[in-house]
C-alpha cells in the first residue's frame, strides 16, 4: 500500500511540474511573440492613443462605459513605445488574469489541473491582443471581471450574494465595459453548480443583457454599440463581436465542472496547444506588422532603419514603397534609386486621404508633404488623421501638428499641442524642450525648422487636396532650390507613365536650376519624350544625356523589335529602367 501511494504521490508531483513548466513556458512564449514578432503593433497602438493627465481630460473617460480600465489602459498603453514596455505589460496584464482565473475556477469546483484550464482565456487575450484596434483596456476589463468574482463569493447569504451580484454587475459594466460578461459566465455557473440556484442564475443572464441597453441611454451609445463598448466598429475591427471569443474560451475552460473527465492532463495540453496555434496564427499579420515597421522607424526617424527593411521585403505595400521613396529622398537618391524597388505608381510618392481612407495611411501622409515644405497640406492630413483614428486621439498626430505650428511660427497653435504632451509620462520631455524654445525665442536658431521655413510658399493657392501637381509646382515656383519638391513632381509624373507632363515640367522647374546633372532615371526618361522632328543629336546634347544611357537606349531598342516586345527577353538587362517600367508595367486604379 505503502508502494503504490508514493507512486500516485510522484505521478501527482510529476504531473505539477509538468503543468507548472507548461505554464511558465506560456507565459515566457507570450513575451517573446510581442516583442520580438507583433512589437510595431504595440508601439503602433500608443500613437492612436493619447492620455492627457489632466481633469478636464480625465472626466471625459466618465461619459462612456469602462472609464476605469479606459483610463489605467490608455496610460499604460503610454509606454508600449519602450523596447519591450508593450511585451511586458500585456504580458503580466495576463499573468495576474490567469491567476485570478485559477481562483474562480476553483472556486466554482474544478480541482485539477486549474492552472491549464485557466490558460484558455489567456489563450483568447492573446490573439484578440494582436489586432491594432484590441486596447489593452479590454484585456485589463477581463482581469477586473475575474478578480471581481473571486470577491463576490465570500459571501455565504444567498440573498445578500444576489444583491451583490447585481451590484457588482452594474459596477463592471460602467467600470470595465463589455468584459464585464465574464463575470456573468463564472457567477452563473458559481450558483448552478454549488447551490443548484437556476432562478438567479438566469436572473443575472436576465440583467446581464438589459444593463448595456440601460447604459446606451446614459452614455448616448446606440443599443449595438452598448455591448462591446470600449471597442468601437466601423473601422479596421470590422465584428467588434469577437471579444466574445474569450468568454467562449472561458466556457470551454469550466467544461470540467460538468465533465470529470475533462479534468485530464492530457485533454487540458491538447486543447490549449489547439486552440492557441488556431487562433494566434489566424490574428498573426505578418504583412500588416511589416507596413507598421515602415511607419514607427519613420516616425522614430530611423531612416537607415526604414532602407534595410526594404531589403527582402516580402510584404510589399503602398506604405513601404511610400517610407522607402521618403527616405532616399531624404538622401537627395529617390531618383536613384526609385526603379530598384516596389512602385505602386504615384501611391509610393504621396497618399491620397480621403472619407474612405484609413487612419494608418492618413497618420502617414503628413511626413513626406512637410519634407517637400506643404505644411497646410500637412497639417489637413494630420487634423484629418486624428479624426479618423477610433477614439479620435493620436499622440502621434499631436506632436506633427505642434512641429507644423512650430515651423509655421503659429506658437500659440504649438503651445496648445504641447502643453496637452506637456501631461503626458511619455512625451513629457518632447514637449517641455520646445516650450521652453519658443518661450525663449530660440525657436529661428533651430536648422531643421530654418530650413522646413524657407521651403514654405510665399503666396497662398487654392486647390483641393490631392491635387499634388498644383501643391508641389507653388512650393517650387516660392522656391526654386527646393529640390526635393522638383523630385516629386517628375517622378510622380514618371510613375503615372505621364511623359508629356513631365517634359513640360522638367524644362520649366528642373531644367534651370538643375539640369546640368540629370539623373540616369531622367535621362532615361527624356531619351522617352524626345521631339522627332528635332535634331536628336542636339537634343542629347542640350539635356546633357550621356553616351552610355544613349548606347543602353539603342540595345534596349534592337533587343525589343528582335524579341517583338517580348518583355522577357529585356528583363534581365533593363528590368531596372523606366523604359522597362514605361512599357510593361501596369498601372491600376
Amino acid at each position: 500500500f505503502k508502494k503504490t501511494w508514493n507512486r500516485k504521490m510522484e505521478t501527482r508531483t510529476m504531473r505539477k511540474q509538468i503543468n507548472s513548466i507548461f505554464v511558465y513556458l506560456f507565459f515566457i512564449a507570450c513575451w517573446i511573440f510581442f516583442f520580438y514578432f507583433y512589437p510595431y503593433h504595440l508601439h503602433y497602438k500608443e500613437q492612436i492613443t493619447l492620455c492627457v493627465l489632466q481633469p478636464d481630460f480625465l472626466q471625459t473617460y466618465l461619459q462612456k462605459p469602462a472609464f476605469l480600465t479606459e483610463i489605467c489602459g490608455d496610460y499604460l498603453t503610454q509606454f508600449f513605445l519602450w523596447t519591450g514596455g508593450g511585451s511586458s505589460i500585456l504580458t503580466l496584464t495576463f499573468v495576474f488574469t490567469w491567476l485570478g482565473l485559477r481562483i474562480a475556477l476553483r472556486k466554482t469546483g474544478i480541482t485539477s489541473h486549474v492552472s491549464l484550464w485557466a490558460l484558455l482565456p489567456i489563450v483568447a487575450e492573446w490573439a484578440l491582443s494582436c489586432h491594432l484596434e484590441y486596447p489593452l483596456s479590454m484585456s485589463l476589463g477581463l482581469m477586473c471581471s475575474v478578480w471581481a468574482f473571486s470577491l463576490s463569493t465570500l459571501s455565504t447569504s444567498t440573498h445578500t450574494r444576489g444583491i451583490l451580484h447585481v451590484v457588482m454587475l452594474i459596477i463592471l459594466y460602467c467600470a470595465v465595459g463589455a468584459h464585464f460578461f465574464a463575470y456573468v459566465i463564472l457567477a452563473t455557473i458559481y450558483e448552478c453548480k454549488h447551490f443548484n440556484n437556476y432562478k438567479l442564475s438566469f436572473f443575472l443572464l436576465l440583467i446581464s443583457l438589459l444593463i448595456p441597453i440601460g447604459g446606451s441611454y446614459f452614455y448616448f451609445l446606440t443599443p449595438r454599440q452598448s455591448y462591446f463598448y470600449p471597442l468601437i466598429s466601423g473601422y479596421m475591427l470590422r465584428q467588434p463581436f469577437v471579444f466574445l471569443l474569450t468568454e467562449v474560451f472561458l466556457l470551454l475552460s469550466l467544461l470540467p465542472v460538468f465533465i470529470s473527465r475533462q479534468c485530464k492532463q492530457w485533454i487540458a495540453l491538447f486543447t490549449i496547444l489547439t486552440l492557441g496555434t488556431i487562433t494566434i496564427t489566424k490574428a498573426h499579420n505578418a504583412s500588416e506588422e511589416k507596413t507598421l515597421a515602415f511607419s514607427s522607424e519613420a516616425y522614430f526617424g530611423h531612416w537607415d532603419k526604414v532602407i534595410r527593411l526594404n531589403k527582402d521585403n516580402s510584404y510589399p505595400t503602398y506604405l513601404s514603397a511610400y517610407y522607402t521613396n521618403l527616405a532616399y529622398a531624404r538622401q537627395d537618391k529617390l531618383c536613384d534609386e526609385l526603379m530598384l524597388h516596389y512602385q505602386p505608381a504615384f501611391h509610393g510618392l504621396l497618399l491620397q486621404i480621403n472619407e474612405s481612407t484609413g487612419y494608418i495611411y492618413a497618420m502617414a501622409s503628413p511626413d513626406a508633404l512637410m519634407e517637400c515644405g506643404d505644411m497646410a497640406q500637412a497639417q489637413h492630413s494630420a487634423m484629418l488623421a486624428m479624426t479618423f483614428t477610433p477614439h479620435q486621439r493620436s499622440s502621434r498626430m499631436v506632436r506633427k501638428l505642434a512641429e507644423i505650428a512650430i515651423i509655421n511660427e503659429d506658437y500659440s497653435v504649438a503651445q496648445k499641442y504641447l502643453r496637452m504632451l506637456s501631461h503626458t509620462s511619455l512625451h513629457r520631455s518632447w514637449a517641455k524642450e520646445r516650450l521652453e524654445l519658443i518661450k525663449s525665442g530660440q525657436c529661428d536658431s533651430i536648422p531643421y525648422w530654418i530650413h522646413k521655413r524657407r521651403m514654405l510658399p510665399q503666396q497662398d493657392t487654392l486647390f483641393s487636396a490631392n491635387q499634388w501637381r498644383t501643391s508641389l509646382a507653388n512650393l517650387i515656383e516660392s522656391n526654386p532650390q527646393n529640390k526635393m519638391a522638383a523630385d516629386y513632381l517628375l517622378c510622380f509624373h514618371l510613375l503615372n507613365k505621364d511623359l508629356q507632363l513631365f517634359k513640360k515640367d522638367y524644362d520649366r522647374y528642373y531644367y534651370p536650376a538643375f539640369g546640368s546633372f540629370p539623373s540616369r532615371l531622367y535621362q532615361e526618361a527624356l531619351i522617352a519624350c524626345m521631339n522627332e522632328k528635332e535634331n536628336p543629336q542636339e537634343q542629347l546634347k542640350h539635356y546633357r544625356i550621356s553616351a552610355k544611357v544613349y548606347k543602353d537606349c539603342l540595345q534596349y531598342l534592337s533587343i525589343y523589335e528582335d524579341a517583338k516586345g517580348d518583355g522577357r527577353a529585356l528583363e534581365k538587362l533593363f528590368g531596372k529602367t523606366y523604359w522597362f517600367y514605361y512599357y510593361y508595367a501596369q498601372l491600376k486604379p
